[in-house]
């Protein structure tokens, strides 16, 4: 996929982009703060996926939407330190394939919450212990999962896509 060359610059030249680039210090802290994220968000999904999977049935969902904050936090900050990994070298992450999918898979994985806080959340939050979810809560608690999943993976596979080191 072949990128304008000013769209590259324009991301090279966005904050922090720069200043990652100059310290020696700032990527390793992005990675920290990526890595704590990772941490918030997906151990929030796996409590609040597997409930409405049918798991953990002796909880509420009420009680497990409660994590939904801290998944937020978490995907705020891998937000945030995924901008500074990608400001500091644009033009390796838009060659990488595995970025591109990642990137594509985490857009779905952000349209299924939102699908699932528009349309699901207020009819499973008072479903109490014992009880099942809708059906359709259940596939989307699936396919959160399962993309969160595949996200993680590919995440690790970054750099061994990385056009040029092969």
């Amino acid at each position: 996929m072949e990128f304008d060359p000013s769209v590259i610059a324009w991301f090279k030249a966005a904050w922090p982009g720069p200043l990652v680039r100059t310290s020696g210090w700032l990527f390793p802290f992005g990675e920290v703060i990526h890595f704590i994220g990772l941490c918030l968000l997906f151990g929030s999904l796996i409590f609040i996926d597997l409930r409405l999977m049918g798991w953990f049935k002796e909880l509420s969902v009420k009680a497990v939407l409660a994590l939904v904050p801290y998944a937020m936090i978490g995907l705020t900050m891998n937000m945030l330190s995924g901008w500074l990994f990608f400001t500091s070298a644009p033009d390796t992450y838009l060659e990488n394939p595995a970025f591109i999918v990642k990137m594509i898979l985490v857009l779905l994985a952000t349209a299924n919450a939102v699908f699932f806080t528009l349309y699901e959340q207020r009819k499973v939050a008072m479903i109490g212990p014992g009880e099942s979810a809708p059906r359709m809560a259940q596939i989307l608690a699936g396919s959160s999962l399962g993309l969160w999943l595949l996200i993680l993976l590919i995440g690790r596979w970054l750099p061994i896509f990385t056009v040029g080191t092969n």
